[in-house]
């Protein structure tokens, strides 16, 4: 079934508001939500403004990365 522009206005809305609250939860408690607002910022790129994108994408890597690098140094 063909996606409409409805539908993908909430799609979009949805990727982004999940995203937005998984970056501040991957900085906040948990670093491994951090992969979740990178992938919401994959699939809304290029249909919102892409500095949302690469500041939702870039927080949670960066959480991610922290994580790993903590992880690495125990």
């Amino acid at each position: 079934m063909p996606e409409t522009p409805t539908t993908n206005q909430t799609n979009t809305r949805r990727y982004l508001i999940l995203g937005t609250i998984s970056a501040i939860i991957s900085v906040v408690l948990i670093p491994v939500a951090g992969l979740v607002s990178v992938y919401s910022s994959y699939k809304i790129h290029g249909r919102v403004r892409k500095l949302y994108t690469y500041i939702m994408g870039g927080v949670g890597a960066a959480s991610v990365l922290l994580w790993i690098t903590y992880l690495t140094t125990l």
